[in-house]
């Protein structure tokens, strides 16, 4: 009996030593700091390439980084991520939003609580975050996605858009400025025929590109806006063997593209665009490291605690430009939709004389 109570008492005290060291380390971790990206949906390599680009900054400034993805592509799966990262009052959080509005709300809750929030690749509301990073000029990729499209159909014929989700701002920006560029008198013989929506999922895009094709028999062309998407249609045309009748453009990932693209007739895709989602990531690390340490104020004009208000001592919308730690220097501009912004990328042009060198990048 007493060997048993000895062994009791040795467990007890292995047990309260164990909760002592876990709970030092635990201390040390948060004091190192611990910063968040939220991506839109996992088994995404555009998603991981975004995210890994968030964690290699924050980890090389010797912070903690968490990456997450929603088990689906939705609001409220991202919300009860964000809810989660408030409650755990990490120091920054950047997320590429599924839906503009509905994650506006916990959001500014965040930063109420003074956690730092940068959106990337989607936007939310602007009073909800202090800085989006843009992938690209939204105007010029709608400009080269519609002018390409003419050129694949030969100046007419019926097209269709496969997009991602129907509420996420980047894509329905795309969406406004290819509208727009449809307006020119050299576009009037193309005739937009159907906007569908994958939902960022390969295989409801696959099921919406069969849709399109029994429904428009004629259709020419299918410019997608998302890297699932484009692979999903290109899959789909290929399958039934109508390469020759219609062509798949849009934006994809060389590496996943690069069985599909090429300038022959039996090719599904002539020319596609990618910017590049690691640098996107840098920058929204950059951004959230900054504002989290007070180097960069807010970019509504309020101070940071190094008492300079901005990004370069100057209060609100007046600036220009943010320099970051790695040299490069990006423009902060005020976005159509009222906030901050910064364009991280340009559109890059992957047809059959590049893809064997852009497959190597991305």
């Amino acid at each position: 009996m007493k060997d048993k109570r000895g062994l009791w008492a040795a467990a007890c005290i292995f047990m309260i030593v164990g909760i002592f060291v876990s709970s030092c380390y635990g201390e040390q971790v948060h004091d190192k700091g611990t910063y968040a990206i939220i991506m839109k949906s996992r088994n995404n390599w555009y998603n991981e390439l975004a995210s890994r680009g968030y964690r290699q900054v924050i980890e090389a400034a010797g912070r903690n980084c968490i990456t997450l993805y929603p088990d689906n592509a939705t609001a409220q799966e991202q919300i009860r991520l964000i809810r989660n990262l408030i409650h755990e009052q990490v120091d920054g959080i950047a997320v590429a939003a599924n839906d503009e509005y509905a994650l506006s709300p916990v959001l500014k809750e965040a930063m109420d609580q003074g956690i730092p929030v940068v959106t990337l690749d989607a936007d939310t509301e602007a009073g909800s975050r202090s800085i989006y990073v843009k992938p690209v000029d939204a105007g010029k990729l709608g400009q080269q996605l519609v002018q390409s499209v003419c050129d694949v159909c030969g100046g007419s014929g019926q097209w269709a858009i496969l997009s991602a989700g129907s509420r996420s701002a980047n894509q329905n920006e795309w969406i406004y400025w290819m509208k727009k560029e449809l307006e020119g008198t050299r576009y009037r013989d193309l005739r937009l025929v159907d906007i569908a929506f994958g939902e960022g999922i390969y295989e409801t895009a696959y099921e919406e590109t069969k849709r399109l094709l029994d429904t428009y028999p004629d259709m020419k062309v299918i410019c997608c806006l998302s890297t699932e998407g484009i692979k999903a249609a290109a899959d789909v045309v290929s399958v039934r063997g109508i390469e020759k009748d219609v062509k798949v453009i849009g934006l994809g990932l060389p590496g996943q593209m690069a069985d599909h693209i090429g300038d022959g007739a039996e090719d599904v895709c002539p020319v596609m665009y990618i910017w590049d989602p690691v640098v996107m990531g840098e920058v929204a690390a950059y951004l959230s490291l900054g504002l989290s340490n007070g180097e960069l104020g807010d970019p509504n004009g309020q101070s940071g605690t190094n008492g300079q208000s901005g990004t370069n001592g100057q209060s609100g919308t007046s600036r220009q430009e943010i320099k970051l730690p790695d040299g490069s220097s990006y423009r902060l501009e005020l976005g159509r939709g009222g906030g901050m912004e910064i364009i991280s990328g340009e559109p890059i042009r992957v047809d059959a004389g590049s893809v064997e060198y852009w497959k190597t990048q991305f």
